[in-house]
C-alpha cells in the first residue's frame, strides 16, 4: 500500500485502513506481515495519524509485522537515475529507522523495480535479502521462473542477496490464486527446507477496493485447514535467514530476461522526462552548493549549506517517481506532476542564487561568461550568448567548478548546413551529414566510418505509428535552415493532421549529430506499444547492442517475448486484452549500435523503451496511448537525440558521454568587473578513468542518526562532504582523488555514511558505487560573531 496515488485519490483511511486489516488478517489466521508502505507514507502517518503508526510500531517491535522496501517513493528503479534510486534507498531507511524504530533488511515492492545494479545499492544500506515476485496489477512484470524458493541473486558487481524467486507458488492478492495452488502444492518436493508460499496483498477494508481481508479470510482458512499440509508462518526475511548463502544458486539475472510490463512511452515519456529533468536539476543544485561553501562567506543563503531546501527538493522528486505516477499517469499523475514542478522549483532557486553569488565573486571583466560544469570531468558546451542570442561555444571547463569567458575567448559556433538537391548536406570537423529530399538522414560519415555509418535501407528520421488498425506515417513538408541557430530544420506533415519538427544540428562542442524531435497536435494512435509511434536506427554489419541502466553499461541480446495487458474500457472493471511485445529493452540514456571495433552511440534524452529487430536494427517508442489512462492522452511532445560515430569506446566514455549531453552548463554574466574567487576552478578531479565522479553533496549529522558508526560523528564538525564515485569497465582497482581543499578527515562509508575503511586512495572493485565521507577545512561553517553586534537589536526600539 502506499500514501502516492491511494491516499490521494481514496482519502486519509488508506494507510490506517490497511494497518489495521492487515493486523486483523494476522490475528485471525497466525499468520506474520510484512508491511510496504512508501517511505513518505510513514512520514504522512505520523502527522495524520499517530495512533495508527504507533500500532504499526509495536507490531514491528514485536515481530508480527516485517518492514519490506522502504524505499521512499517505491519506483520503477530502472526508469530513474542511479542517484535517484540511491536516494530512494537512504531516504525509505531514514524514515523506517526514525519513525518505527528498525532497520528494514528485506527488499520487496509491489512493482517491478529491478536493475542489475540494485543488489549493490540495497547492500549498501544494510539490506541482506529480497523477493523478485513483482505484481500482475495494471502491468505484466516478467522475471524468469525458478524451481527453487530462493537463489542468490548477483548484482553486476557480484553483490549477492539471498531472494525469494518467482515461481508456481507465489500467490497474486486474489483468493482465486489459492485454489490454483492446492493443486500444485503437493507435486513439491519433500526438502528439508519447506517450499514458500509467497503472497501479495494490498490490504484496504473498503468496498471500493477488490483487496480486503473480509475477501481474503474464507480461502486463506480453507488452505490453512487442509490436513495434507503443515503450514508455518514467518516473515519474508526470517525465512530467507533460514537458508545457508552455500546452499543457494547464484542467479545473475540479465537485461534482456527481464521485462519491465509498464506502458513505457506514453505520452511521449513525459514523467520519465521530468525525472530526468528534476535529478539533473537538484545534482546540479547541491554540487554548486557544495562547491560554494569551499569560499566561506558571504553564502548563498543563510546557512553554509541549503540543506532543508535540497533535502525537500529530493523528498518531492523521490514521491514523484513512484511507480503509481509512471503507469496511472491518467489517473494520478496530475498530482505527481505538481511534484517534479516542486522539486524543480526549489532546486532550481538554489541553482540560479549559487550561481548569481559565485558570478559576483569570480575574479573577471564585466560583460564576461561565467561557465559552470557540475560533473565530474572537463565539457565543453554550445550554448546562446544571453545578450546577442548567437550560438557560441566554451570550451574545456573545469571538473566540479567554473571557467570564466571573455567575449575572444568564446568560440562562434558558425554555418555548417547547405541546401542542396532538394535535401542538404552539413559538415563540421571530420562529420559530414546528409539529409535527402524525404527529409530523411541517409547518412553519416566520419573517420570511423568514411564509407558511412547508416545501412542504407533505413535512413533516420522515419516515423510510423498504427492508426484503425492501418500504419500511418509522416512525409516531408518542408526542409530550411533556422536563421538564429543555424540548424536545419526540417518538417513532417501528417496525412490528416499533426506534425513533427526535426532539428538537425552539428554541435561545435562534440564530433556528433544532435537530432531535436517536437511533435503537436498528434492522431491518437491506437492503444498499446506496438500501435505507438516508433522511429528505427541501424548501422552496415550490426553485430551487438550495449545499452545503460542505473550506474552501470552493459551489452543487451535480442531475446524473449512478452505479455502486455490492457484494458478494453474502465480500467477497474472491464475486460482485459493482451499484446505480444517482441525483443523489448529499456535503456536510461544510451543504445550503441556496434560492429567490431567501432559503432554508432545514440544518446536520448528520456525515451527508454526500444525494440530489437532481427535485421539488427533497434527501435524507439516515441509515444504511445495507454489504455489504462482510459480517455488521457497528450498529443504533443519533445525527444532529443545525440549520434556518435566513433571507434573503440569504453563503457565508461558512454556514460560520461550520455550525462553530458543530460546534463549541460550552466551560464551566468559577470555584471561588475573583479572579484575575489579565481577565474577557472575546479573543486576535485579524480585519477582513474574508468571511474566517475557521480554525486558531489552535504550531508548534516542529523543525518546518521540512530547509526552507531556513521562515520561523521567523528569529525568533530558538521556538514561533511560526500563523494559518491563509481567504476564503470569493470577493471577495478586502485583510484586516486585529489581536491582543491584541505582535507582533515576522510573515511570510505556504505550509502548511508556507515565507516567502512579508511583513507583518501580507494580500491574500488569491479563496477563498484563507492563512498566518501569528508571534513574540508575551507568548507567548514563559519559562524559569525552576533553577539558583538547586540546592540543594534537590543537598543533600535528606544529611539
Amino acid at each position: 500500500m502506499h500514501w502516492v496515488d491511494m491516499e490521494w485519490l481514496w482519502g486519509y483511511h488508506v494507510l490506517p485502513g490497511s494497518i489495521h486489516d492487515m493486523l486483523r488478517f494476522c490475528h485471525e489466521t497466525g499468520a506474520k506481515g510484512n508491511v510496504n508502505f512508501d517511505g513518505v507514507g510513514y512520514e504522512k502517518l505520523a502527522s495524520e495519524y499517530p495512533e495508527a503508526l504507533s500500532e504499526l510500531r509495536k507490531a514491528v517491535q514485536a515481530g508480527t509485522v516485517e518492514v519490506v522496501g522502504a524505499s521512499y517513493g517505491q519506483p520503477y528503479g530502472a526508469l530513474h537515475g542511479g542517484e535517484s534510486n540511491i536516494r530512494q534507498r537512504i531516504y525509505g531507511v531514514r524514515s523506517a529507522m526514525r519513525l518505527l524504530g528498525i532497520r528494514p533488511r528485506t527488499f520487496w515492492e509491489e512493482e517491478f523495480d529491478f536493475f542489475p545494479q540494485l543488489p549493490q545499492i540495497l547492500s549498501g544500506v544494510g539490506f541482506d535479502g529480497a523477493s523478485l515476485f513483482f505484481q500482475w496489477t495494471w502491468h505484466t512484470p516478467e522475471i524468469p521462473f525458478e524451481e527453487a524458493p530462493v537463489v542468490l541473486w548477483t548484482g553486476h558487481d557480484g553483490t549477492t542477496l539471498r531472494a525469494a524467486t518467482r515461481n508456481r507458488l507465489n500467490l497474486h492478492q486474489w483468493p482465486e490464486d489459492v485454489d490454483v495452488l492446492l493443486s500444485q502444492l503437493h507435486d513439491q518436493s519433500k526438502d528439508e527446507k519447506p517450499p514458500l508460499i509467497l503472497q501479495w496483498l494490498e490490504l484496504m477494508p473498503s468496498p471500493d477496493w477488490m483487496c480486503r481481508s473480509q475477501v481474503l479470510l474464507p480461502k486463506t482458512k480453507e488452505l490453512l485447514s487442509d490436513p495434507r499440509f503443515e503450514f508455518r508462518f514467518s516473515t519474508l526475511g526470517e525465512y530467507l535467514r533460514t537458508w545457508p548463502v552455500a546452499d543457494l544458486q547464484p542467479r545473475r539475472y540479465k537485461p534482456h530476461e527481464v521485462f519491465h510490463g509498464m506502458s513505457l512511452g506514453k505520452n511521449g515519456d513525459l514523467f520519465r522526462r521530468l525525472s530526468r529533468k528534476a535529478e539533473q536539476s537538484v545534482l546540479d543544485a547541491e554540487t554548486l552548493a557544495a562547491v560554494a561553501g569551499l569560499f566561506g562567506r558571504p553564502y548563498a543563503q543563510w546557512d553554509v549549506y541549503p540543506t532543508w531546501e535540497l533535502e525537500e527538493a529530493w523528498r518531492e522528486l523521490l514521491q514523484a517517481q513512484h511507480h503509481d505516477n509512471d503507469e496511472c499517469e491518467g489517473l494520478c499523475g496530475h498530482i505527481g506532476r505538481f511534484s517534479y514542478e516542486r522539486s524543480l522549483s526549489l532546486s532550481g532557486h538554489v541553482l540560479n542564487r549559487t550561481c548569481d553569488l559565485l558570478s559576483r565573486r569570480i575574479d573577471a571583466a564585466e560583460g564576461d561568461l561565467v561557465v559552470f560544469n557540475a560533473l565530474g570531468w572537463p565539457v565543453s558546451d554550445t550554448f546562446f550568448h544571453p545578450v546577442t542570442g548567437e550560438p557560441v561555444v566554451a570550451r574545456d571547463v573545469p571538473a566540479l567548478g567554473w571557467r570564466s569567458f571573455s567575449p575572444e575567448q568564446l568560440e562562434a559556433k558558425g554555418p555548417a548546413w547547405e541546401l542542396k538537391d532538394g535535401g542538404a548536406i552539413g559538415r563540421r570537423g571530420e562529420i559530414e551529414v546528409v539529409v535527402d529530399s524525404q527529409g530523411r538522414i541517409a547518412q553519416i560519415s566520419s573517420p570511423e566510418w568514411p564509407e558511412g555509418a547508416l545501412e542504407e535501407s533505413l535512413p533516420l528520421l522515419q516515423f510510423s505509428c498504427i492508426e484503425g488498425g492501418q500504419p500511418a506515417s509522416f512525409a516531408v513538408e518542408s526542409i530550411s535552415i533556422d536563421p538564429q541557430s543555424l540548424d536545419l530544420v526540417v518538417r513532417f506533415q501528417h496525412p490528416v493532421e499533426g506534425g513533427i519538427r526535426a532539428f538537425v544540428k552539428l554541435p561545435a562542442d562534440a564530433a556528433a549529430v544532435d537530432v531535436s524531435l517536437t511533435a503537436a497536435s498528434l492522431r491518437r494512435p491506437d492503444g498499446g506499444m506496438n500501435a505507438g509511434l516508433q522511429t528505427a536506427f541501424q548501422i552496415r554489419g550490426s553485430q551487438s547492442v550495449v545499452t545503460d541502466s542505473p550506474y552501470a553499461v552493459h551489452p543487451i541480446e535480442r531475446s524473449g517475448v512478452f505479455k502486455k495487458k490492457y484494458p478494453t474500457g474502465d480500467w477497474m472493471t472491464s475486460k482485459q486484452w493482451f499484446e505480444d511485445v517482441v525483443a523489448p529493452f529499456d535503456a536510461y540514456s544510451l543504445v550503441d549500435l556496434l560492429a567490431e571495433d567501432r559503432g554508432l552511440l545514440i544518446l536520448h534524452d528520456g525515451s527508454p523503451q526500444w525494440f530489437h529487430d532481427e535485421q539488427g536494427s533497434v527501435r524507439n517508442l516515441l509515444t504511445m496511448f495507454d489504455p489504462w489512462d482510459e480517455e488521457y492522452w497528450i498529443d504533443r511532445f519533445q525527444a532529443s537525440y545525440r549520434l556518435i560515430p566513433h571507434g573503440p569506446l569504453s563503457h565508461s566514455d558512454r556514460w560520461r558521454a550520455a550525462q553530458t549531453f543530460l546534463r549541460p552548463t550552466r551560464v551566468a554574466m559577470k555584471l561588475h568587473s573583479g572579484g575575489d574567487l579565481p577565474a577557472s576552478f575546479s573543486a576535485a578531479q579524480c585519477g582513474s578513468p574508468h571511474v566517475a565522479i557521480a554525486a558531489l553533496y552535504r550531508e548534516t549529522l542529523e543525518s546518521g542518526r540512530g547509526l552507531e558508526s556513521y562515520a561523521a560523528s567523528s569529525f568533530g564538525v558538521d556538514y561533511p562532504y560526500v563523494v559518491r564515485l563509481v567504476e564503470l569497465d569493470g577493471v577495478g582497482g586502485p583510484t586516486k582523488l585529489s581536491f582543491a581543499a584541505s582535507v582533515a578527515s576522510v573515511a570510505e562509508t556504505n550509502l548511508m555514511g556507515e565507516r567502512t575503511g579508511d583513507g583518501i586512495n580507494l580500491d574500488i572493485r569491479p563496477f563498484g558505487i563507492a563512498t566518501l565521507m569528508l571534513d574540508l577545512i575551507e568548507g567548514r561553517k563559519q559562524n559569525r560573531d552576533l553577539d558583538a553586534k547586540r546592540e543594534i537589536w537590543a537598543t533600535v526600539h528606544r529611539l
